[in-house]
C-alpha cells in the first residue's frame, strides 16, 4: 500500500522547488517536468517551468507538480554504477540533438521573420494597388460618362453639320445604303 504524500502549501512547494533547482543548468535531467514524462532533459530555465505551473495549471495540481519537479544530480546518476556511462552517453546524444534543434529553430525564426516582413510589404503593396484600382475605377466611370456625353454631342453635331457638308447624301440616319434594307 502506498503512503500518502505530504505536501506543503503551493508557496512552500514553490520555494522548495526553486531551492532544488538553484545552480541547475539547462540540459540537466529532471523528473516530472511534465506530468506524462518521468525523466527528461531540462529544455529551459527551471524558473520558467515553475512560473508556468503557478500561472497556468489548476490550483489543486500546483503543489504536487512543484513537489515532484526535481533535478537529477550527477551524484544520483553515478550511484547507478555500471549504468552511469550509458546514461551519460544518451544524455550527450540528447545534448547534441538539442543543440541541432535549437540551431534549426533559430534558422526557422529568421526565415519566419523574413516571411513576415515580405508579407507586410505585400500587404502594403496590395493596399496601394487597391487604392490605385479604386481611383482608376472612379476615373473610368467619369470617362464613360464624358464619352457618352461626347457621343451624344457628336451625333447632334453631325446631324446639324451633315446636310451642309454632304449634298444629296443617301444617309437615312442609320446607313448610306437605305435601298439595301430587307
Amino acid at each position: 500500500m502506498k503512503r500518502k504524500m505530504k505536501l506543503g502549501s503551493i508557496e512552500e512547494e514553490a520555494a522548495l522547488c526553486r531551492k532544488a533547482f538553484k545552480g541547475v543548468k539547462v540540459g540537466t535531467l529532471v523528473l516530472h517536468c511534465h506530468h506524462e514524462v518521468l525523466c527528461e532533459p531540462l529544455t529551459e530555465e527551471a524558473e520558467n517551468r515553475i512560473a508556468f505551473i503557478l500561472s497556468s495549471k489548476a490550483k489543486h495540481e500546483q503543489a504536487l507538480r512543484l513537489h515532484l519537479f526535481r533535478p537529477v544530480s550527477d551524484a544520483k546518476l553515478r550511484s547507478l554504477g555500471k549504468k552511469y556511462p550509458m546514461v551519460k552517453k544518451v544524455d550527450a546524444e540528447w545534448q547534441k540533438a538539442d543543440a541541432e534543434l535549437r540551431k534549426a529553430y533559430a534558422e526557422w525564426r529568421k526565415a519566419d521573420a523574413e516571411r513576415q516582413k515580405a508579407d507586410a510589404e505585400w500587404q502594403k503593396a496590395y493596399a496601394e494597388w487597391q487604392k490605385a484600382d479604386a481611383e482608376w475605377q472612379k476615373a473610368y466611370a467619369e470617362w464613360q460618362k464624358a464619352d457618352a456625353e461626347w457621343q451624344k454631342a457628336d451625333a447632334g453635331l453631325a446631324i446639324l453639320v451633315h446636310p451642309h457638308v454632304c449634298k444629296n447624301c443617301p444617309w437615312d440616319g442609320k446607313t448610306i445604303f437605305p435601298q439595301a434594307k430587307p
